[in-house]
Parts: structure tokens; C-alpha cells; sequence
């Protein structure tokens, strides 16, 4: 089979890897919902949330679908923080940024203090002014050629 996100989307997938039901919370025309079998430290809503059609880069969803991506995510995030702290919402976009299954989707993990969860955290590095200004410049010009 294809895309594990698809099977799941179309209904030809019933369970997960570790045989566990399928069981998507929310669905509708555009977004699913379900708990991720990997548990980083709570057993209670480590969420994914994907479009139902493939795509492979969170840039390559359309806007209607990732305004709705969005506003699922900042639902189960008011839900979650009922019983947790706060959440993590992330989107690993590329496989070197920790994407394993090439279907664009968010994460939406429970936080507690003092939870054991270690998520991205890099070294500042200083630049110089005249580098932050000539970065700044080069992604305002870059953005425009991107957005045509």
C-alpha cells in the first residue's frame, strides 16, 4: 500500500502498524483527525491532523484546506489544554526536518513542565546587523519571486 495518511483517508487502512484500530476523531471533506501511535509522554492526545488528499508539502495544500488544517489545530489545542499546560503544534516539513511519511501534516502534542519532552532547540548564533538587514532584504525580494 501507498501512503499510509492515504489508506487511512480513503478508508482502506484499517489499523495502524502496531494492529491498533484506525480511529479517526474528526473527518470532514477536507481534514482527519486521530491519535498518533507515538506517545512522547502523555497517553492522552498526541493528535495528527492531515488533509484527506495527498500532499507532500504543507506549501503544495490550497488555502481553504490549510485555513482549515489550522483552525482544527487550534481546536484540539483549547481541547488538549484542558488537562495539559499547553501544546506543541508542528509540522515537519521535508525529510530533514523530521518528515517520515510524505503527506503534509500537523502534530498536536500535550505539554506538561517538566514532561521529559525534548522538541528542537538550537544554539543562538549572532550575526551582525548588516547581515540581518541584508538577509531581511533578500527574502522580502525572494517572497515576491516566489508569490508570481
Amino acid at each position: 500500500m501507498g501512503c499510509v495518511f492515504c489508506g487511512f483517508a480513503s478508508g482502506k487502512r484499517k489499523a495502524n502498524k502496531n494492529r491498533y484500530p484506525f480511529i479517526p476523531i474528526h473527518k470532514s471533506k477536507n481534514i482527519m483527525s486521530f491519535l498518533s501511535i507515538d506517545f512522547p509522554a502523555h497517553e492522552d492526545g498526541h493528535t495528527v491532523i492531515i488533509p484527506r488528499k495527498h500532499f507532500r508539502y504543507v506549501e503544495h495544500i490550497p488555502k481553504n484546506i490549510l485555513n482549515e488544517l489550522a483552525g482544527h489545530a487550534a481546536l484540539i489545542s483549547k481541547m488538549i489544554r484542558k488537562s495539559h499546560k499547553g501544546c506543541n503544534i508542528l509540522v515537519n516539513n521535508g525529510k530533514c526536518a523530521g518528515q517520515y511519511i510524505n503527506h503534509a501534516h500537523f502534530h498536536v502534542i500535550p505539554r506538561d513542565p517538566n514532561d521529559g519532552i525534548k522538541i528542537g532547540r538550537w544554539k543562538r548564533k549572532e550575526i551582525s546587523r548588516k547581515r540581518f538587514e541584508s538577509l531581511s532584504k533578500k527574502f522580502m525580494e525572494d517572497l515576491k519571486e516566489t508569490q508570481r
